[in-house]
C-alpha cells in the first residue's frame, strides 16, 4: 500500500511525500525491490542521478531469481541511464482544438482523468474484496440511468492504462478587435499511455489521488491481497499465473491498495502526510508484507497490527454493523473511486448535471474527497456556476495545497466572477509551485497561467502587464495559439498595430483554423489602412464558417471597411447577406441595420434608408430591450436624427446647392443632440416637428441626358485626380473614394468661385450672393457681400453629401448655451494605455510644446480653471527631465491644460489662443493618461478667428488680384494656418482646410501636384506651430508648385518630386464646365457622387 500510495505522490510530482511512503515501506520490508527502484526514480527526478544509482544497484543486489524479470530489466536499465528514466507524466502532450477555446469548463477537464486513473490505482487493488461485498456502488450512486449503468460496467471490469476522452470545453464567445473574454482559455491535457518501461508499476495516474475526508481510525483498515509483482504485500514468490500475467493490466498495478488509517475521523490538515512506525523487525516476510499493507499513514505509532480483526471490522461496516457509520472503509473508497470515474466520464461527453449529481453523493459521505472535488468544480465551472466552482476548488486547495492545477483552476473560475485580484493570487501561486516537481507539463501548465493572467489584465485595460505576462507564456510554450492571439490582441489595444499582427501570424500559422486570430488580424490591418490585406485576411476567417451561415461579425467588419472607403453599395451586398442570420440568430441586428441604413442614405435612397432606420429604431431583441449593448442604444438614437436629416435631404433634392444649407435649417437644440449621440430630448420633441414623411409612391427618376453627361465627365475625371491628393501616407487612415471625389468637385467650385470673384474686383464691382444658403448669414433672406466663409460653405457642403452620417456642423450654429461653454473638437494622441492609431506620432512634439509653454508661462490650468504654478526652480527641472505624460503628471499633479499662443498676422502684437493640450489622469485603468488636444469655439475666441480669417481672405483676393503668386501662396498659408488653429467644425476641419489649399492654389493657376509625404499630418503642423511663417516653412517644403517659387511653370508635364512618377496634370479652371450649372442641384450632385455607372436611386 505504501508504494502504491507513493508512486501516485510519484506521479502527481510529490516527490518529498513519494520518497517518505517509499522510506516508510522499506522500513517495514527492508530492500524491497520496488519500492527501491521507485525511490531511485523519483531521485533522479530530482537530478540526484548518483544516489539514485546507488539506490538502483542496492535493488538489484535485492533481486532474487524469484524476482520479476521486467523490474530487474527495468532496474539495469535505469542504471545505465539515470537520466533516461521516465518518473512523472509520460508522453507528449497534446492539445485539441477544441482546448483552445476560451471556457473555464474547457480547461477545468484538464487533469479530471488524471485524478480518475488515480483512483482507478486503488481501485484495482480492492476489485476482489469490491465484488464480493454486498454493497455495492449503487450504494454511493444511487440509481443511475440505462446508459450509466452500461457506462459502470467497463469501469469496474477494466484496470489496463485508460486513455481519457476528450473535454468539450465550452466555446469561446469573443468574436472580434478589441474583444473582454467570459471565460478563461482552455488548457492542455495529457493522454494516459503505458509504455513498456512503465508495465512494471500501478497504471499511471496525472494528479493526486482521492483523499477521504473522514480518514479511518487506527485499527479499522483493511487489506486486500497482491498479486502482482513487486507489490508492498507480496514478498514471497508469486504464483505462476501472476509471474506470467505481468504484463496484463490486472498483475502490473503495484500490488494490494488498503487503505491508510488514521487517529481520526476528521480530515487532515494540509501538508505532507508522515510515515508509518516500522513493523517489528523479526517479522517473518508474511507478517511483514501485511503489517506494510495495513500500517497507518497518520501520526500513530503502531506496534502491531491485528489485519484479521481490521477486515472483520471493515466488512461489518460495510454490512450496516456496528461502527458501520464511524468512518468510510475499503467499500466506501472504492466505490467513491468508481464514481468518480462515472462522473468525469459523464462530464467528457457533456453529461453535466448526471455528473454532479454523483459527486454530490460521494461528497456527503465524504466532503473532502479530492478527486470529487475537483471534478464538482469542473462540472459546476462547465455550467456556469462559477462561485461552486470555487468554493469545490478551494476545499481542495485545503486537502493538498501544493497541487498547482487546483490553484490554476481556481483562478480561472475567480477570473470568470471578476474577481480579478483573487484570481492573480491563485494564478501567480499556480506558476510558483508548477516548477518545484518539474515534469514535461511543467513549462506549459506555467504557461497557461501566464495567458490566463494575461487575459485578465486585459479585461483590466492593463495592456503593458498583460504583453509582460503574454509574453511569458510563448517563451515558455511557443506551440500555444492562444496566447500569441491574446498577445496581438493586448499589442494592437496598446496602438502597436504591427506587433499585434505579427502575433495574429503566428497566432494562425501555429492553428490556421483559430477564427478569432485571423479576425482580429483583420481587424488591425483595416485600422492600419492596408485595406486589400484585411479584405484577404477577413475573407479567410469568414471561409472558416458554413456558407449559409456565415459569421455575422466578419461581414459587418467587411461592409464597416468599405462603407469607410467610400463603397457603399458594395457594403450593402455584405450586410444584405449578414441580416437574415442576424435574425435567426438575435445578434448584432441593430448594428447591422445601423450600418446598411448609412449606406443607404449616402447613396441618396431614403425609402430603404427610412425603413432601415425605422427598423433599427424598433428593434428589441428576444433577450429584452435591457440586453441592448451601449453601442447599438447609441445606433438606436443616432437613427432618430439621421432618419429626419434622410427625409430632409429627399425634400431639398430638387432645390438649388447655392440654397441648401443643413447648418441653418436644422434645428440647433437637433443639431447639438445629433452631435452629443444622446437621447431626444423633450425640448426637442415638443418644439421641433420631424420632417414631412416620404410619399406612398416614389416619384419617377428624372432622366439624364447625354449632353449633361458629356458636361460631367470632365468634372468628374479633375475632381478625381485631385482628390486623390488628400490621401494621408500614415496609418489609420483610408483611402475613401467618394470623399475624395467630394473634395475634388469641392475644389474647382471653389477655384471657380474665387476666380469670379477676383474678375469683378479687376473690374471695379464687388460679388453678392444671397444669404438664404450661407451659413454665416444663418439663413437670414438678402444678399451679402462674398467672405471667407462663403468660400468654406462651398467645401464644407460637398463634404456634408459625400457622408451624412459624419456630424460635419458649425459650432456657432449650435444652441447658444452649448455654444458659450466651449463646444469643440478633442482629438487624444493617446488614451489610457492605448495610442491613438493615426495621432501618436505626434505625441513627443506635442510634449515638447507642452514644455515650452509651462516654462515660458510658469503655470498650467487645472480643470476649474485655476492655475496651477510651476515656477519652482525643482519642478522646472523636472519639467525639462520629463519624457512621458506619467513623468509630466508627476509634475503637475492633477489634470491639467495649457493653451498654445499664436501669433496674428493681422494686428501687430496680438496673441491668439490656438488649441489647448490637456493632461488627464483615465479613471479605473493602471498607469493611464490620457493626452490629447482640445479646441474650445467660445464667442470671444469665434470673434478673434473670425477677424482674421477675414483679414488673411482679403488679403489672398489682394494677391491674386496683383498675379504676385509667390505673396499669394504665402497668403494662401497663412488663411489655412488659421483655419487649421480655429477648428469651427464640429468634425471634418482637417479635410475642409486642406481641400481649400488645393483649390486656393488651382484657382490661382498654379495646381498642386505633390502628394503628402509619408507619416506627415498638415493640419497637425499648424496646430503644433506658433507662428504661420512655421507652418509655412514646414509645408512648402514639399507642396509648393514651381510658380510659388518664383519659378517658370514647366510647359511639358511636371515629375512627381515625392513619388517618382508622373505628377497630375491639372487642365485650367476656365477649361471645366461650372460646378454650379453641371451638378446645380442636390440631386444632381449625389448623382455625380454615385458615379454614372451606379444603381440610381436619385
Amino acid at each position: 500500500m505504501l508504494v502504491n500510495r507513493g508512486y501516485c505522490h510519484q506521479r502527481v510530482q510529490l516527490y518529498r511525500k513519494a520518497l517518505k511512503d517509499y522510506d516508510a515501506a522499506l522500513e517495514a520490508v527492508p530492500r524491497l525491490p520496488i519500492a527501491l527502484y521507485r525511490k531511485g526514480q523519483v531521485l533522479a527526478a530530482q537530478k540526484k542521478y548518483e544516489e539514485a544509482r546507488a539506490v538502483w544497484n542496492e535493488a538489484l543486489q535485492a533481486c532474487s531469481e524469484r524476482s520479476d524479470a521486467q523490474l530487474v530489466m527495468d532496474i539495469s536499465a535505469a542504471i545505465k541511464d539515470p537520466t533516461g528514466v521516465k518518473v512523472g507524466l509520460d508522453g507528449p502532450t497534446s492539445r485539441s482544438p477544441a482546448q483552445e477555446q476560451n471556457g473555464v469548463g474547457g480547461r477545468a477537464v484538464l487533469g479530471l482523468q488524471v485524478v480518475s486513473i488515480l483512483l482507478l490505482a486503488v481501485l484495482v487493488a480492492g476489485q476482489y474484496q469490491l465484488l464480493s461485498h454486498k454493497a455495492g456502488l449503487s450504494a454511493v450512486v444511487g440509481p443511475l440511468s440505462a446508459d450509466v449503468a452500461k457506462a459502470a460496467a467497463p469501469a469496474a471490469a477494466s484496470t489496463s492504462s485508460w486513455a481519457p476522452a476528450t473535454p468539450n470545453p465550452s466555446p469561446s464567445s469573443n468574436g472580434g478587435a478589441a474583444p473582454a473574454p467570459a471565460a478563461p482559455a482552455p488548457s492542455s491535457s495529457s493522454s494516459a499511455t503505458t509504455s513498456p518501461a512503465d508495465a512494471a508499476g500501478p497504471s499511471k495516474p496525472a494528479a493526486p489521488a482521492a483523499e477521504p475526508a473522514a480518514q479511518q481510525k487506527a485499527g479499522a483498515a483493511t487489506a486486500a491481497p497482491s498479486t502482482g509483482r513487486g507489490g508492498v504485500a507480496s514478498t514471497s514468490a508469486p504464483s505462476s499465473s501472476s509471474t506470467s500475467s505481468s504484463s496484463s493490466s490486472s498483475s502490473s498495478n503495484g500490488g494490494a491498495a488498503s487503505k491508510p488509517s488514521s487517529k481520526s475521523a476528521s480530515p487532515p490538515p494540509p501538508g505532507p502526510s508522515k510515515g508509518p512506525a516500522a513493523a517489528a523487525s523479526t517479522a517473518s516476510s508474511s507478517s511483514s508484507s501485511k503489517a506494510a499493507a495495513a500500517g497507518a499513514v497518520g501520526e500513530c505509532d503502531v506496534e502491531e497490527v491485528d489485519c484479521v480483526a481490521q477486515q472483520k471490522a471493515a466488512r461489518a461496516a460495510a454490512a450496516g454493523g456496528p461502527g458501520g457509520a464511524a468512518s468510510p472503509d475499503m467499500q466506501t473508497v472504492l466505490n467513491n473511486s468508481i464514481a468518480i470515474q462515472l462522473a468525469v466520464t459523464q462530464i467528457n461527453s457533456g453529461s453535466i448535471v448526471e455528473a454532479e449529481a454523483i459527486l454530490d453523493k460521494v461528497l456527503v459521505k465524504t466532503p473532502r474527497e479530492l478527486g470529487a472535488r475537483v471534478a464538482r468544480g469542473t462540472a459546476r465551472a462547465l455550467r456556469r456556476d462559477l462561485a461552486g466552482a470555487v468554493e469545490d476548488f478551494g476545499v481542495a486547495i485545503e486537502v493538498e495545497p501544493r497541487y498547482a492545477d487546483s490553484w490554476k483552476r481556481r483562478g480561472q473560475a475567480r477570473s470568470a466572477l471578476g474577481d480579478h485580484e483573487g484570481a492573480l493570487a491563485d494564478l501567480q501561486k499556480a506558476i510558483d509551485l508548477a516548477p518545484l516537481f518539474g515534469g514535461p507539463d511543467s513549462a506549459q501548465s506555467r504557461a497557461e497561467c501566464y495567458v490566463e493572467k494575461g487575459m485578465i489584465y486585459q479585461k483590466m485595460r492593463d495592456y503593458r502587464r498583460a504583453c509582460r505576462e503574454l509574453q511569458q507564456a510563448v517563451k515558455l510554450d511557443g506551440s500555444n495559439a492562444q496566447a500569441w492571439n491574446v498577445l496581438g490582441l493586448c499589442s494592437t489595444s496598446q496602438g502597436d498595430i504591427r506587433d499585434g499582427v505579427r502575433a495574429y501570424e503566428k497566432a494562425v500559422e501555429l492553428n490556421p483554423k483559430l477564427k478569432e486570430g485571423w479576425v482580429n488580424m483583420g481587424q488591425a490591418l483595416k485600422e492600419e489602412g492596408r485595406t486589400k490585406e484585411a479584405e484577404r485576411v477577413l475573407l479567410k476567417a469568414l471561409a472558416l464558417d458554413p456558407p449559409d451561415q456565415p459569421a455575422v461579425h466578419v461581414l459587418r467588419v467587411l461592409a464597416q471597411m468599405k462603407q469607410q472607403k467610400g463603397e457603399h453599395a458594395a457594403a450593402i451586398k455584405l450586410l444584405d447577406r449578414a441580416l437574415p442570420v442576424a435574425e435567426a440568430r438575435d445578434e448584432q441586428v441593430i448594428e447591422v441595420l445601423y450600418l446598411r441604413a448609412i449606406c443607404y442614405h449616402a447613396l441618396g435612397a431614403a425609402r430603404e434608408a427610412v425603413r432601415d432606420y425605422d427598423d433599427c429604431l424598433g428593434h428589441v431583441p428576444k433577450t429584452g430591450i435591457a440586453n441592448v449593448s451601449e453601442e447599438a442604444r447609441q445606433f438606436q438614437f443616432l437613427s432618430f436624427y439621421q432618419k429626419d436629416i434622410a427625409l430632409y435631404f429627399y425634400h431639398s433634392l430638387e432645390r438649388r446647392a447655392k440654397d441648401f444649407c443643413p447648418d441653418s435649417e436644422l434645428p440647433a437644440v437637433f443639431k447639438e443632440l445629433w452631435c452629443k449621440k444622446g437621447p431626444p430630448t423633450a425640448e426637442l420633441i415638443s418644439h421641433f416637428p420631424p420632417q414631412p414623411p416620404l410619399p406612398l409612391t416614389p416619384a419617377p427618376l428624372p432622366p439624364v441626358s447625354p449632353a449633361e453627361m458629356e458636361r460631367l465627365r470632365p468634372l468628374t475625371a479633375a475632381a478625381d485626380q485631385l482628390g486623390v491628393l488628400l490621401q494621408n501616407h500614415h496609418q489609420g487612415f483610408l483611402p475613401n473614394v467618394r470623399q475624395q471625389r467630394a473634395a475634388g468637385y469641392a475644389a474647382v467650385e471653389l477655384a471657380q468661385a474665387l476666380r469670379e470673384v477676383v474678375a469683378a474686383r479687376r473690374a471695379g464691382r464687388q460679388v453678392w450672393v444671397r444669404s438664404e444658403g450661407s451659413s454665416g448669414q444663418a439663413g437670414s433672406a438678402g444678399r451679402h457681400l462674398f467672405g471667407w466663409r462663403d468660400a468654406m460653405d462651398i467645401v464644407v457642403k460637398w463634404r456634408q453629401l459625400s457622408e451624412p452620417n459624419d456630424q460635419v456642423v458649425w459650432v456657432d450654429l449650435l444652441t447658444r448655451r452649448e455654444f458659450e461653454q466651449g463646444f469643440g473638437s478633442h482629438t487624444p494622441m493617446f488614451s489610457g494605455q492605448t495610442k491613438c492609431v493615426r495621432y501618436y506620432m505626434n505625441f513627443a512634439r506635442a510634449l515638447e510644446l507642452q514644455k515650452e509653454v509651462l516654462l515660458r508661462e510658469g503655470h498650467a490650468f487645472d480643470a476649474n480653471n485655476n492655475t496651477i504654478p510651476v515656477g519652482s526652480e525643482a519642478k522646472r527641472a523636472a519639467i525639462r527631465a520629463a519624457r512621458t505624460a506619467e513623468d509630466m503628471y508627476q509634475v503637475l499633479q492633477q489634470d491639467s491644460w495649457v493653451v498654445v499662443p499664436i501669433h496674428s498676422v493681422a494686428r501687430a502684437d496680438h496673441m491668439m489662443e490656438g488649441t489647448r493640450l490637456t493632461l488627464v489622469r483615465v479613471p479605473n485603468q493602471p498607469d493611464a493618461y490620457e493626452f490629447s488636444i482640445r479646441t474650445p469655439v467660445t464667442p470671444p475666441r469665434w470673434k478673434d478667428f473670425d477677424a482674421e480669417l477675414e483679414a488673411a481672405f482679403e488679403g489672398i483676393l489682394a494677391a491674386f488680384a496683383e498675379d504676385d503668386l509667390p505673396l499669394l501662396a504665402s497668403r494662401i498659408m497663412t488663411y489655412c494656418y488659421y483655419w487649421y488653429n480655429f477648428m469651427p467644425l464640429a468634425r471634418g476641419t482637417a479635410a475642409v482646410g486642406y481641400t481649400t489649399m488645393l483649390g486656393l492654389f488651382w484657382g490661382a493657376g498654379m495646381p498642386v501636384t505633390a502628394t503628402i509625404p509619408k507619416d506627415y499630418q498638415v493640419d497637425w503642423e499648424a496646430i503644433l506651430a506658433q507662428h504661420p511663417d512655421q507652418f509655412t516653412a514646414s509645408v512648402s517644403a514639399w507642396l509648393y508648385p514651381p510658380q510659388a517659387r518664383g519659378q517658370v511653370a514647366p510647359a511639358a508635364e511636371l515629375e512627381a518630386a515625392a513619388g517618382g512618377g508622373k505628377a497630375p496634370v491639372f487642365p485650367a479652371i476656365d477649361a471645366l464646365p461650372p460646378v454650379s450649372e453641371v451638378l446645380g442641384t442636390v440631386r444632381q450632385r449625389i448623382f455625380a457622387l454615385n458615379g454614372e455607372n451606379s444603381k440610381r436611386y436619385v
